[in-house]
């Protein structure tokens, strides 16, 4: 352990002396590209990561400040932390050079467009998208993809003038994006003809938006076209493929439904139910057109199961929450004409988007705090030499500090995961000593017990049956009742014969069943509570009591 511990010191030491001497390469343009491609493969499971390794390597000089400024726009902007997106992307709009970027430099402009008219910019937004298009054409491009940031600059645009309730001129951009694409019969590249299911699928939701779904009929036999050209492209990943059929598939089933097409419709919504790895936003989708064809009941059972999914999987809690997955229950509930629900759900979401102002107004100001500093470094350019060096020394404390901590994690670890295998083991070896002592009592005649060894061993052959002790109902006087007997007797045996309450007695079937469940399914601990019949926090406290470990603990060394 020692040693490994060493090792990875001495790795994180190596790993910051090459921030020493990294500056003096003359040419690092091949170690740019090799790093870009291993942040582009986290950015999604760590972001911060990115941004930490983004910051070492501009100090270092692998990338250049609008290299440098270009991604971390593009990481902020997917954090949600739209004020430092605008900012970095600024920073990217103010220095053209950056044009030799290619397809990133105008991925991150598209960014950047997106994030202006999120945040309610939308004429700062259309003007970058017309800029946008007018430059493609020069930006030294393949001609497909340069189709393709044109088609999704016009998209963004349309969206932005749908917003300011410009319907005419939104719908003709939407349209303008997709005949852009329609010409890509033969595409290079999967991601180029994306566009175009992009913009089929926005298109098709601006109609049923704007309550004109005749006009979103046509947007049926393009999708089908999309989604032929898509799967002709080479090295088309599968898991890409299949998320775009389903997108595509219910946003088909969604426009048949609000054109009284139901057989169409309900064949396409099974279609879709038999489709692998459904998103929260294709059953959130299915759950619309239940709606539509006026499954209220059926609707809100999906939504429900949606909003748990999305809260389980970690998404945000945000605005796009409430208007995409809360409002669409709301419309449900209302037309199932469950009033009293409705407005209970509609209290409930504007006490949540009042907590969401709160933190955004929160997130604002830190970020409005960090612009500033930001600026004041631009601004200071500190090329002094002392201090970059006190920059560099610390990195190399930081890396030493995850380094230590990483082996002092480690350490810990092992050793907790130690002790609940011995924990582990004495409790199979105690609970085995309590079965054989119960099949003992089982096995003696009747005529040799007193009253309260019968009476416990028929209280041991009712809790056989899992009903009985999973009803967070029974209790003492339960047990009285199927036993024939009072809850005095009831009390009395189980302290003679076990030494516990009836509470005791009946929570204890419970930790075991649960103990079971965690041993041999995958289910989320708070529904293995649940189904034990009790609450949450109660399950957790008499889990931990029982077996000094947590329910994720045991599950961890059971399984292995």
């Amino acid at each position: 352990m020692k040693r490994r511990g060493y090792t990875i010191l001495l790795t994180a030491v190596v790993a910051a002396m090459s921030l020493l001497t990294g500056c003096s390469k003359p040419d690092r343009s091949e170690e740019a590209a090799q790093l870009k491609n291993e942040l582009q493969n986290i950015l999604f499971s760590n972001p911060e990561k990115v941004l930490a390794r983004v910051d070492s390597a501009q100090h270092a000089g692998v990338f250049t400040e609008t290299t440098a400024n270009l991604i971390r726009s593009n990481v902020y902007g997917r954090m949600g932390k739209t004020r430092l997106a605008l900012f970095y992307g600024e920073q990217i709009k103010q220095s053209p050079e950056l044009r030799s970027e290619g397809v990133n430099y105008y991925s991150a402009l598209l960014q950047l467009t997106s994030l202006l008219n999120k945040n309610g910019e939308w004429g700062k937004a259309i003007h970058l998208a017309d800029e946008i298009i007018a430059d493609a054409d020069q930006g030294g491009l393949d001609e497909q993809m340069a189709l393709r940031i044109k088609s999704r600059a016009l998209t963004n645009k349309a969206s932005c003038e749908q917003n300011m309730g410009h319907l005419e001129e939104a719908e003709r951009y939407y349209l303008e994006g997709i005949d852009l694409m329609m010409g890509v019969t033969q595409p290079k590249d999967y991601w180029i003809i994306d566009a175009l299911v992009i913009a089929v699928i926005e298109t098709t939701e601006f109609y049923l938006e704007q309550d004109m779904p005749q006009k979103a009929l046509p947007m049926v036999e393009k999708a089908d076209t999309a989604m032929a050209r898509m799967a002709r492209c080479p090295d088309m990943p599968e898991y890409f493929l299949n998320k775009r059929i389903n997108n595509l598939t219910i946003n088909q089933a969604l426009t048949y439904a609000a054109n009284g097409h139901f057989d169409k419709a309900e064949a396409l919504y099974r279609e879709h139910r038999q489709a692998p790895d459904l998103s929260p936003y294709d059953l959130i989708a299915e759950a619309r057109y239940l709606t539509m064809a006026g499954r209220y009941y059926d609707a809100i059972r999906l939504f429900r199961k949606t909003d748990s999914l999305y809260l389980a999987q970690g998404s945000a809690i945000n605005n796009a929450y409430i208007e995409n997955y809360m409002m669409s229950q709301y419309k449900a509930l209302k037309k199932a004409g469950r009033t009293g629900e409705a407005m209970a759900y509609a209290d409930r979401m504007r006490h949540l988007s009042d907590s969401i102002h709160l933190e955004e107004r929160k997130m604002d100001m830190e970020q409005q705090d960090v612009i500033r500093q930001k600026e004041a470094e631009i601004t200071s350019r500190r090329h002094s030499l002392a201090i970059h060096r006190i920059i560099i020394l610390s990195a190399i404390i930081i890396i030493l500090l995850v380094g230590y901590l990483l082996v002092r994690a480690r350490i810990y670890n092992k050793a907790l995961e130690e002790k609940n295998r011995s924990l582990y083991q004495e409790i199979q070896q105690r609970e085995k000593a309590e079965a054989d002592e119960l099949e003992a009592l089982r096995e003696k005649p009747a005529e040799t017990l007193s009253q309260s060894q019968l009476l416990y061993r028929r209280l041991c052959e009712l809790m056989q049956d899992p009903d009985v002790f999973t009803n967070p109902d029974t209790n003492q006087d339960t047990l009285a009742s199927m036993a024939g007997t009072n809850r005095t007797y009831i009390y009395d045996a189980l302290r003679e014969c076990a030494g516990v309450t009836p509470t005791d007695f009946i929570n204890g079937y419970r930790l075991r069943y649960a103990a079971r469940l965690l041993a041999t399914t995958s289910d989320s601990v708070a529904l293995i509570a649940e189904l034990c019949g009790l609450s949450r926090r109660t399950f957790y406290r008499l889990f931990d009591e029982a077996y000094s470990m947590s329910p994720s603990d045991y599950r961890k060394v059971a399984k292995k």
